[in-house]
């Protein structure tokens, strides 16, 4: 993801970390409820993740469940 850019959906996002083994796990688990980006659970797989959710302009942090996590850095 880059810092300038419009964006990208959390399905693809969940999927680019290996969190979700497909687009369609990714959007299950969306909504189920267990995913969460930067500790907010994330509620709709047609939202997009853009810069101005980066925790200190270049990193996120993703949740799967209650163990998994993963932090994304921005280029």
């Amino acid at each position: 993801m880059k810092a300038g850019g419009a964006g990208i959906p959390p399905v693809e996002l969940l999927v680019h970390a290996g969190l979700c083994p497909s687009k369609g796990q990714a959007r299950k688990d969306i909504e189920g409820g267990g995913v969460n980006i930067n500790n907010v659970r994330e509620a709709k797989a047609d939202r997009v993740v853009t810069s101005a959710d980066l925790l200190f302009g270049k990193h996120l942090l993703l949740r799967k469940g209650k163990k998994n996590y993963v932090v994304v850095t921005a280029k």
